[in-house]
């Protein structure tokens, strides 16, 4: 579970030309704060959560640009807990409680998202085209609503927009993210055309 920008940076490297309920869609999945909830959401309840995301791609439409960018979210939800979660895990784990690990992680990746977004151009081209989105246009069958969405997107751009422009992760350097970014998008593109994940 990477932070709202490294999503945002992934979904860049994978489509520059995005919509704006594809950028949007790469988000959205995390609008839920019940912990069950989102578990499920994002198949980390599933016994194999690999052959649930292969389900979910042949069930979403492919022309919906909403979907795909939940899609995507998913896929790199996926490729960040295989990666980079489990080595912070062993970090932290040696010298805090289960839970204070977990605080930590969010500190570091909450700070790697706020340097992507002030230090990026196409951060702000994609945040202008968020702030107009129709979000009526967001016609899915997917676990969401407009009404699920609206303050979800007020609430990050907040939280985004306000914070240190000089924001820097001790853990999630700008070049890690980079390597993750870059190699999850390859990953994606050959999972998304041969079905293949390796």
């Amino acid at each position: 579970m990477p932070s709202l920008m490294i999503h945002l940076f992934t979904a860049y490297e994978v489509n520059k030309n995005g919509s704006d309920l594809f950028w949007i869609g790469n988000f959205a999945p995390d609008y839920i704060n019940d912990r069950v909830l989102k578990d499920k959401v994002h198949f980390r309840d599933s016994k194999n959560r690999l052959e649930s995301l292969n389900k979910l791609k042949k069930e979403i439409n492919s022309d919906n640009q909403f979907e795909l960018g939940w899609l995507l979210h998913l896929f790199v939800d996926y490729c960040w807990d295989e990666k980079m979660i489990s080595s912070f895990k062993e970090k932290y784990r040696v010298y805090e409680s289960s839970n204070e690990w977990f605080i930590k992680y969010r500190e570091e990746t909450s700070l790697a998202s706020y340097c992507l977004y002030h230090k990026y151009d196409w951060s702000i081209k994609i945040w202008e085209q968020i702030k107009k989105a129709d979000l009526s246009a967001i016609n899915s069958t997917l676990p969401v609503t407009q009404s699920d969405i609206e303050p979800y997107i007020e609430r990050v751009y907040k939280k985004h927009s306000e914070s240190d422009r000089n924001s820097v992760s001790k853990e999630y350097s700008e070049e890690i993210i980079s390597d993750f970014v870059k190699t999850t998008a390859k990953k994606y593109r050959d999972w998304i055309l041969n079905g293949e994940y390796d």
